[in-house]
């Protein structure tokens, strides 16, 4: 069995329940066993916090018939941390293939797959080269997982020296990729070498499908394993200024070997090892080109630690914690901007739509656990529609109430877990708005100011003083005596 990748409890817990999950929403398709890989290469990025996958596959079609789609595998401990997966035809990058997760009639419950549909149909006997890119996040498990200040972060990768498939492979290479020149130990499956930062397996021929050579890697990995934890997106938009309003409530995490030990700011400081130090000390974000009035602050208050630099397409905003973040400490932000509705907001009529990222980058090799999104539309809105790039959990729907509303801003809320810089793409939000309600505000406070000033003027003409009473009556009385 694979070095500790969690209790075996746990593992049999998650392996049951993704199974159960399987079983139940995949539909169960059979794989020809007269289709075949000719050549699988296999490169796995290991040097971040983030296992990026990518193969490249050359299949044949051996069958008498067409053939529609293609059926990738994986390990169930990989499908339970898979975050984004991609394909596409080589020669079309552009075009994203459609992808689904399916069950194989006769397969090992230990495995996953997904079928992959081609663009046009393959025929009898053809080849067809394609590319699956895939990315794992909290796979790696730090080993370890507590370090005293000065030491390295090692961490363990459990993995196959082969590519899994539910098709029989006539030759195949796997190459991962570790950032050290010298890993503490891997899993030596002959033939396989250990150059410079890379190790790699094969080439093995003629392996048949679902064969597993299961491997482990332990090697050092210094990169930020910096998690948030928590995002809160809250997009307030605005007809009358004419701005979007953005603010992001972020809450993140070193997710790595954890320190061992008290903190020593001098060591901190002395540290000849620079950036690959297992501390994260300052992180950057990129923003809309568009963006101004940035603010970055937390619960004390605001912090001065932060820069702004301006490019062309974006903004970028170095952001610093108050304090360097080691394994296992946490903190929070607040990080807002305004950026002109020009740029993100277009109508015809009273039809409007407005089209945003659903989330910013907010640092390199970024993890989402779970990110919140709040779109505050103007009162009045209906007919709101809502398109995604990918998959989201849409919540019921809430009301914001703020100064001059009557009742209330619709808000959009949206959920997603497990997200990384792939996602970061935008959606679209159909809504309709009638001009006029711009009018009923304005209103609202003329026709306040109207009342307080017509009652001012009758208050101001009626006489409530009591002597001028008596001098009336006075006068009326001397009258009647004359």
């Amino acid at each position: 069995m694979s070095m500790e990748h969690g209790s075996l409890p746990l593992q049999l817990i998650i392996l049951f329940v993704l199974t159960l999950q399987i079983s139940t929403q995949s539909p169960e398709i059979s794989v020809p066993s007269d289709v075949q890989i000719l050549s699988a290469v296999r490169n796995v990025d290991l040097t971040t916090q983030i296992v990026k996958v990518k193969t490249d596959f050359e299949l044949k079609n051996g069958r008498n018939e067409e053939l529609s789609s293609f059926v990738h595998a994986m390990s169930a401990e990989e499908a339970a941390r898979l975050s984004w997966m991609s394909a596409y035809e080589s020669g079309k990058e552009s075009g994203k293939l459609r992808i689904s997760r399916v069950r194989v009639k006769g397969a090992s419950s230990d495995m996953v797959f997904h079928k992959i549909e081609f663009l046009d149909l393959l025929m009898s006997g053809s080849n067809i080269k394609l590319s699956v890119d895939y990315a794992l996040t909290e796979y790696l498990v730090p080993s370890p997982k507590e370090i005293l200040q000065s030491e390295n972060q090692l961490v363990i990768f459990s993995g196959t020296a082969n590519v899994l498939s539910a098709y029989p492979v006539m030759k195949e290479n796997c190459v991962y990729k570790i950032g050290s020149s010298k890993p503490i130990s891997f899993t030596e499956i002959a033939p396989s070498k250990h150059s410079q930062e890379k190790i790699s397996y094969g080439p093995y021929e003629n392996t048949k499908a679902y064969a597993k050579k299961p491997i482990t890697i332990h090697y050092e990995n210094n990169a930020p394993f910096l998690v948030a934890s928590s995002v809160e997106r809250i997009i307030e938009v605005s007809h009358w200024g004419g701005n979007i309003a953005v603010e992001e409530n972020v809450e993140i995490l070193h997710k790595g070997a954890k320190l061992k030990g008290s903190f020593s700011r001098l060591d901190f400081q002395m540290d000849r090892r620079g950036s690959r130090q297992p501390v994260i000390k300052n992180f950057k974000t990129i923003l809309p080109a568009a963006s101004n009035d940035i603010y970055y602050r937390d619960e004390i208050g605001n912090i001065s630690t932060s820069n702004v630099y301006p490019r062309a397409d974006r903004v970028e905003v170095e952001l610093r914690p108050r304090f360097p973040l080691y394994g296992g400490w946490r903190t929070n932000y607040v990080l807002g901007y305004n950026v002109p509705s020009t740029s993100f907001l277009r109508h015809s009529g009273s039809n409007f739509a407005i089209k945003m990222k659903l989330m910013d980058r907010l640092y390199d090799n970024a993890v989402v656990e779970k990110l919140c999104v709040k779109i505050i539309l103007p009162e009045t809105s209906k007919n709101i529609k809502l398109v995604t790039p990918y998959s989201v959990k849409r919540l019921p729907d809430e009301v914001h109430k703020t100064y001059l509303d009557t009742f209330g801003r619709p808000v959009i809320v949206l959920e997603k877990e497990n997200l990384i810089n792939n996602h970061i793409q935008p959606f679209t939000l159909y809504y309709e708005f009638d001009r006029f309600s711009m009018l009923y505000e304005p209103l609202l406070i003329v026709t306040a100011f109207g009342a307080l000033f017509l009652a001012a003027v009758i208050l101001f003409r009626l006489d409530f003083s009591i002597a001028g009473k008596d001098e009336k009556e006075a006068a009326s009385g001397h009258q009647k005596k004359e």
